[in-house]
């Protein structure tokens, strides 16, 4: 039987700024970020929570609403250092973890029950460990697989313990808010409020026509998660890179074929990004000129790059400073690093433009996830490519 814990630190970044500045302590603050070229708040302390801050609210909202509210830019070596920390305690605990990065933490612990005891007993033990060492409080869950425990975990937060037995999950969901259950995005929740569904224990319900008729093709993994079905496993945390590639068959040296290679490839890393709902704050371009040497310059951004035309805006930038060379090209590659999960809700918070944007960039990335990458482009890589470079 699998044994399965999830931790959750609310408002990890905020948690992590309060770490290295004690005169937050008390105070409401956020630490805010840009996103589609509007200041939102990514994370929000618990006196600002309080306040009515909400997670992803528009910062000059937030700031009509706490005069005196205090405002902190993302640390993403801070964050990375007691990230540190974490899985450094972590690991004498749990063979196999996976850490978003943000505060939610992931623990297989099946078969460790010899050694640490029972899996809620073994998060007891990390909890007061990650208490005594950093100071942080965390809420955990210990259950039979991820989705169940992420659930638990949220009905307890900001702190506490709870266990859901194996064979229990079905009765622990079945009077919970559906909200409560990961992954449903804004316009599935629409189309569950409209049946009049509140609790998860209505969709478990359904039967297989019925879950189809109501939600489409994924009816009846909504209805299983509802049931507290989940095989999916924990991934093993490790620095992940999005790259993306381009060859050329004859090296080139035409500067509008090369910026349009340039596009092309965002757009491909961009896609795969977006598909598991994160932006980055760190680009790298590279280049490979005809006589094999290799051209390399990354850049970190404090503001996440999410949509296509920023990610191609900051890699044609790292490509006018890193090629200087007058000599022909023969591959380039674009990769994305230190990524962090997109949250928050940002269409409620959106000026028009901008929503207008993100909702043009929504549309082109459900092409291309029905009908392949590439069936939908920009007019700089069409008059660019004419099979002049491959992905």
């Amino acid at each position: 039987m699998r044994a399965i814990a999830h931790l959750n630190i609310i408002g990890f970044r905020a948690a992590v700024a309060g770490l290295f500045d004690s005169s937050l302590f008390g105070r409401p603050y956020v630490v805010a970020g840009r996103v589609g070229g509007q200041a939102v708040a990514w994370d929000v302390s618990p006196a600002a929570l309080k306040e009515g801050i909400k997670y992803g609210a528009l910062l000059s909202a937030a700031r009509r609403l706490v005069k005196d509210l205090t405002v902190v830019s993302p640390d993403p070596a801070a964050c990375s250092q007691v990230n540190g920390v974490l899985e450094g305690i972590i690991s004498r605990y749990a063979p196999v973890w996976q850490n978003d990065g943000a505060g939610n933490i992931y623990l297989d612990l099946t078969g460790t029950r010899r050694i640490f005891g029972p899996a809620s007993d073994c998060v007891c033990h990390i909890q007061n460990e990650i208490l005594d060492k950093i100071k942080i409080e965390a809420a955990a869950a210990a259950g039979t697989n991820k989705l169940v425990c992420k659930v638990a975990s949220r009905t307890i937060r900001p702190e506490g313990l709870i266990e859901v037995r194996s064979g229990e999950e079905a009765s622990f969901l079945s009077h919970q808010d559906i909200a409560l259950l990961p992954g449903l995005g804004s316009s599935l929740m629409k189309t569950i409020r409209v049946t009049g569904f509140r609790e998860a224990g209505e969709l478990a319900a359904l039967s297989d026509s019925e879950a189809l008729s109501l939600f489409g093709k994924k009816g009846i993994l909504l209805r299983d998660s509802a049931r507290g079905i989940d095989d999916s496993p924990v991934a093993a945390s490790g620095k992940r890179i999005i790259e993306s590639r381009a060859d050329f068959p004859q090296d080139v040296i035409d500067d509008t074929v090369i910026k349009g290679a340039v596009a092309s490839v965002c757009e491909n890393a961009g896609l795969q990004m977006r598909r598991d709902k994160l932006g980055t704050s760190e680009i790298r371009f590279s280049a490979v000129y005809a006589d094999g040497v290799t051209v390399e310059i990354s850049e970190k951004r404090k503001q996440l790059l999410v949509m296509d035309k920023d990610l191609i805006t900051a890699a044609a930038g790292l490509y006018q400073k890193a090629v200087i060379r007058r000599v022909r090209i023969r591959s380039i590659s674009v990769s994305l690093e230190n990524f962090s999960p997109l949250g928050y809700e940002p269409d409620l918070f959106e000026i028009e433009t901008e929503t207008r944007n993100r909702r043009l960039q929504e549309a082109a990335d459900k092409i291309q996830f029905r009908y392949g990458t590439g069936k939908i482009t920009r007019g700089i890589v069409l008059a660019a490519s004419n099979k002049k470079f491959a992905l």
